[in-house]
């Protein structure tokens, strides 16, 4: 039996939202800093452990156009990992090492864990995410709530059947305010 884990790893806004209405990411990127090098450096070696990167369609399209190129230690990462998109309306990717699935992801997730050497890391995007959640194949959030209050936008958790209670089995405090949480269903 393999143990192979799928972690979600996402910012979040203090009121509990991924992005502004329209998406965008403002609040959170461009806004890092010096005092931001721990969370870096805690980001680069989760992914340097993972063996594949799972995204959904938008986190793709995203990621596809700002990693390629980058020689930043998350950025060699992201485009020498194994990733997997799923989407129905993807044909193909040019983004390195990059596969795309059009099965459900309620059939596909567990077998690629069943088959996994390694765990496997989703970044997003927010209806990716909610799906998971909505089907149960989420091991471990790896949460980072910033200390920034948006007031609307995409929701964090949408759409789930019922409550989903969990264990906290790790927290991280950094210089800039936020906190990244480990969590467990």
């Amino acid at each position: 039996m393999n143990d192979a884990r799928l972690i979600l790893c996402m910012s979040a806004s203090l009121d509990g939202f991924l992005a502004r209405p329209d998406h965008t990411l403002d609040w959170f990127l461009g806004h890092e800093g010096p005092q931001d090098a721990r969370r870096q450096r805690a980001t680069v070696e989760l992914v340097a452990q993972m063996g594949t990167i799972i995204l959904g369609r938008g986190a793709h399209d995203e990621m596809s156009r700002a990693w390629p190129g980058s020689t930043s230690p998350i950025g060699v990462l992201m485009n020498t990992l194994p990733k997997v998109v799923f989407s129905s309306t993807l044909a193909e990717s040019a983004w390195a090492n990059t596969r795309v699935d059009p099965t459900p992801i309620e059939e596909s997730v567990p077998e690629l864990l069943r088959r996994a050497d390694q765990d496997v890391v989703c970044f997003g995007g927010a209806r990716f995410a909610h799906a998971l959640a909505r089907h149960e194949l989420i091991d471990e959030y790896r949460l980072t709530i910033h200390p920034v209050a948006l007031g609307e936008g995409l929701p964090l958790w949408h759409g789930l059947p019922e409550p989903q209670r969990m264990e906290l089995v790790a927290s991280t405090v950094y210089a800039d305010g936020s906190v990244t949480q480990a969590l467990v269903p």
